[in-house]
């Protein structure tokens, strides 16, 4: 059975009230903290804001503002880390920005409800959820044309690729849909808890994880047999799970609770819990390998949080734009 939740509904429960506060500047007293030896950007989606907001990390402050669509949802680097592409969910529209500049180079159409963008390992091929289309679309980066729509299942959020196969979550199907990538067409559903959204993936190709909003969970799929592994409970409302750089752990962002929980990957527990706030709205998540540092966007607040991932402790926090959703690292070198 097919289930729908609206999710701006909740979001408005704290968002409105982020919107207000990040644009009058009122933010924690922690939010202009710099973190030492820290380098490179962030970039940060603003659903009420229309814009990115790009956090210099060595100077520890938001230093600019690069207009794109309205309620932008996610912020996603091409796999040379030239382009930003970010996914405007009320537009219909991709913006690409060029990160040496920081300026957007292009506006592409791609359908009714963009949410999230994922590349091909190559960087040919970029594959955007339709949120309203129950469809992926198949773009070519090199001419920013929509070659074909992928049918998915219901309320399509969030694309993985995974070998020669695409794995999108349906929010409002409680499936992934998995999609062989050559010949588009559909290789089976995989039943998981309700309200899949965020996924991410081990290296090595074995397991997919999603994070179960409405479930209070994390699902874990065996790739090879093509079925539910097994299932991690996590506090309220999980949005985005991510994969550590090393493989031994993931980090969950809760929304409901306002935590950011780490996961053991080989004894599937949660060894260990972030509280960032009751009101945060804890969403995004991203990394920066580099410096050990984990980043949250916090929707209900209009910041990032900056995590050691060594201590678990939360060591910074940005001001950006109302109600972030995604992120993105820019590393100093790239």
């Amino acid at each position: 059975m097919s289930v729908v939740i609206d999710r701006r509904a909740a979001l408005a429960s704290f968002g409105v009230g982020a919107a207000v506060s990040a644009l009058s500047g009122c933010v924690s007293s922690t939010a202009a903290k710099r973190i030492p030896d820290a380098q490179g950007k962030l970039y940060v989606t603003s659903w009420f804001g229309g814009a990115i907001h790009v956090v210099d990390l060595a100077r520890g402050e938001a230093v600019r503002t690069i207009p794109v669509g309205v309620h932008n949802h996610n912020v996603f680097l091409s796999p040379d880390k030239k382009a930003a592409w970010v996914a405007n969910n009320n537009n219909g529209t991709v913006s690409v920005i060029d990160t040496s500049k920081d300026s957007v180079i292009a506006t592409i159409s791609v359908g009714v409800g963009p949410r999230h963008t994922y590349f091909s390992p190559d960087g040919a091929i970029a594959y955007v959820t339709l949120e309203f289309e129950n469809a992926i679309a198949e773009v070519d980066v090199a001419t920013h044309a929509v070659r074909r729509k992928l049918a998915v299942g219901h309320m399509p959020h969030f694309p993985i690729v995974v070998g020669d196969r695409l794995y999108v979550t349906n929010f409002g199907g409680a499936s992934v849909a998995v999609i062989d990538r050559a010949s588009g067409s559909m290789a089976g559903h995989i039943p998981t808890g309700i309200g899949p959204l965020g996924a991410g993936a081990t290296r090595d190709g074995r397991f997919v994880l999603v994070a179960c909003h409405n479930a209070n969970e994390v699902a874990v799929i065996d790739v090879a047999a093509g079925k539910l592994d097994g299932v991690v409970k996590t506090d309220a409302g999980p949005v985005q799970v991510t994969v550590t750089p090393d493989q031994q752990s993931a980090y969950v962002a809760n929304d409901g609770a306002g935590t950011v929980q780490k996961i053991d990957l080989a004894s599937r527990k949660v060894i260990s819990t972030i509280p960032i706030g009751s009101t945060a709205g804890s969403h995004g998540v991203a990394f920066s390998t580099a410096h050990g540092l984990l980043f949250i966007t916090n929707t209900g607040r209009g910041t990032v949080s900056a995590i050691d991932m060594v201590r678990d402790e939360i060591v910074g926090e940005y001001a950006v734009g109302p109600a972030p959703e995604g992120i993105a690292v820019l590393p100093q070198s790239a």
